[in-house]
This record gives C-alpha cells, structure tokens and sequence, in this order.
C-alpha cells in the first residue's frame, strides 16, 4: 500500500511538473502573440491613414463628369 501511494505521488508531482512548464511555455506565447497583434493594429492603422490619404488627394485632382 505504501509503494502505491508513493508511486502515484510521484506521478502527480511529474505531472504537476509538467503542466506548470506547459503553461508557462502558453503563457509567454500569449504574450508574444499580443505584442505581434499591437504591432499590426499600429500598422494596419498605418496604411488605412495612408490609404484614406490617397483618396482625398485623387478625388481633389479628377474633373468633374461634365468635361
């Protein structure tokens, strides 16, 4: 009986290893991935502004339909 409960402490305590080490990996993932999107909402805002830009800038300088 006591090489039993000794033996499945063990194991919890491997899997309990484990996970942490798991969650960890996840958890700084997570954050790389947060920072990634960051980066690409700036950018993407970026270009919209530029794109926006743009457009006001061609529709100041078409003739109007008549010509």
């Amino acid at each position: 009986m006591e090489i039993n409960l000794e033996k499945r402490i063990n194991e919890l305590e491997a899997r309990h290893s484990f996970q942490e080490d798991s969650i960890e990996r996840l958890s700084s993932e997570v954050r790389k991935q947060q920072q990634e999107i960051g980066i690409l909402k700036e950018k993407l805002a970026a270009v919209f502004d530029l794109l926006h830009k743009g457009n006001d800038i061609e529709d100041g300088n078409e003739k109007p339909p008549h010509y």
